[in-house]
């Protein structure tokens, strides 16, 4: 085996890496982020359709 094999898989490896970094940093987590407030929004939304609005 040439040295050149045995850093190809590495390299291989770090660019999936760094694919799957950016997947979690620029979707996964934006995507997530605007759905867990867009949920929370509307469980308020339906409390306060439903139940009325809430006194302080």
């Amino acid at each position: 085996m040439t040295t050149e094999n045995v850093v190809d898989p590495q390299r291989n490896v770090k660019s999936k890496e760094l694919k799957a970094l950016g997947f979690i940093i620029f979707l996964f987590f934006p995507i997530i982020t605007v759905t867990s407030i867009s949920a929370y929004g509307f469980v308020i939304w339906m409390i306060q359709a439903f139940g009325g609005v809430v006194a302080h």
